[in-house]
């Protein structure tokens, strides 16, 4: 198994802090969830099945680090990245680090397999209500993971992924562009998923005036990001022609929302245009084609790559190397009885399955963005540069949104200062005697 498909979670508990209620918190979500208590087997004939079992062995790994912090790091390095054995199981994992007289660092990791984004939101939330309540006040779960991906079978089995298929090969029928941006290092033969992530505010006023523009012309603020990254990218690479992916989280149905389960699918976006375009004709194209991709977006991915035959590059994701996503906003502090409980900042393993991924989450009035990006082509400068140019760059299109996107201003004051005085230390001198 490989570490690029681990989902951690890293908090801090500072408090009183009752082992034996956490452990009770974990059965009983282990024993709610189907998915949690599923591994993997080959049958008879080779072909990989689910298997679910009734009962899972699961015990937290507990550290007493009081004495010696100094391992801490590569024994938390090793929580999130240790990969999983699909065919035994448990798919998912927690360790507690006793730091302090009452502060512990609290892990878990689940396989993408059996996880995505979404359920790992429900899964830290039912946690802490099991602790909380010392009971489980849920209702059991009408239909579980299996019931869906039956579902989501029959579904592709019908007429109507005809049409799905239709239109995902009109978009990539022809020439598939590759996205050549400026790298700092020679991208690896054999695709790695080394990491780093860079973190960048888009302030309030920022922030209030990107909606502001989006609702003057009936977008989201996730079609106006994802043509603020189109531009960026264009700017880049000078590219008219740019694909990139995007999760959409595959819950359209409200018995889906506090299920654990690999229910994401990814959408690939791509857009043709213009640098002579402005922002707003570019975000009337990007607005069609995200609205068109979500009337189709039951058609998986894989069956998308399948389907378009393309030549393998094992350098690279297949179909894009960007993927661009907007988070639901948190639904604030999370809470438990007589502890209190903080997201861990400290450093552990960054995995980065694309070249680029540009995380957007609103938080209160702002917007954070995270771009996770990966470690053996860029330089954490490179895109410490790149997160400036992209809030420069969506300064600019708020203020000059009929402007040609290839002119929006994006450098900083310093860095145009700078590329002037380079260019006015290298011109010629005029001859005196002329």
């Amino acid at each position: 198994g490989s570490a690029a498909y681990n989902m951690p979670g890293v908090f801090v508990f500072e408090g009183e802090l009752d082992l034996a209620l956490l452990e009770y918190a974990f059965d009983e979500l282990i024993a709610r969830h189907e998915s949690l208590r599923t591994i993997f087997r080959e049958d008879e004939e080779g072909e990989v099945r689910q298997v679910i079992l009734d009962t899972i062995p699961f015990n937290i790994a507990c550290y007493d680090m009081q004495a010696d912090e100094t391992i801490l790091k590569s024994l938390l390095q090793q929580a999130v990245a240790a990969p999983f054995e699909l065919s035994a199981g448990p798919l998912l994992r927690a360790g507690l680090y006793q730091v302090g007289t009452n502060k512990w660092i609290f892990t878990f990791t689940i396989h993408h397999i059996i996880s995505d984004g979404w359920s790992m939101n429900v899964f830290i939330k039912e946690l802490l209500l099991f602790y909380n309540t010392a009971s489980n006040p849920l209702s059991p779960l009408k239909i579980q993971y299996k019931d869906y991906a039956f579902w989501q079978q029959e579904q592709l089995s019908e007429a109507a992924l005809e049409e799905h298929a239709t239109y995902w090969l009109n978009q990539f029928s022809d020439e598939l562009p590759v996205l050549v941006l400026p790298a700092d290092k020679a991208r690896p033969a054999l695709k790695s998923y080394n990491g780093g992530i860079v973190y960048k505010t888009i302030n309030r006023e920022l922030t209030r005036g990107l909606k502001t523009l989006m609702q003057e012309q009936q977008s989201t603020l996730f079609m106006g990001l994802l043509c603020a990254v189109n531009t960026l990218l264009h700017r880049y690479s000078g590219q008219e022609d740019i694909i990139i992916g995007s999760p959409v989280a595959g819950r359209e149905h409200i018995e889906l929302e506090d299920q654990i389960g690999f229910y994401v699918n990814t959408l690939v976006l791509r857009t043709r245009f213009s640098g002579k375009d402005s922002y707003l004709e570019l975000l009337e194209n990007v607005k069609q084609i995200t609205l068109n991709a979500y009337e189709h977006q039951v058609y998986p991915f894989d069956t998308l790559v399948d389907l378009l035959q393309l030549q393998r590059d094992l350098s690279r994701s297949p179909l894009f190397d960007v993927m661009v996503a907007l988070q639901d906003k948190n639904s604030g502090p999370l809470q438990l009885n007589n502890l209190s409980v903080s997201e861990y900042t400290g450093h552990t393993h960054t995995v980065s399955k694309f070249d680029l991924l540009f995380n957007f989450s609103e938080t209160g009035e702002e917007i954070t963005t995270a771009i996770t990006y990966n470690s053996d082509i860029y330089t954490k400068e490179t895109i410490d540069r790149l997160s400036i140019h992209f809030v420069q760059l969506l300064e600019a299109v708020t203020n000059y949104s009929y402007q040609p996107i290839e002119e929006l201003e994006y450098l900083s004051e310093a860095e145009t200062a700078r590329l002037l005085s380079v260019f006015n230390n290298t011109s010629v001198p005029y001859p005196s005697d002329k």
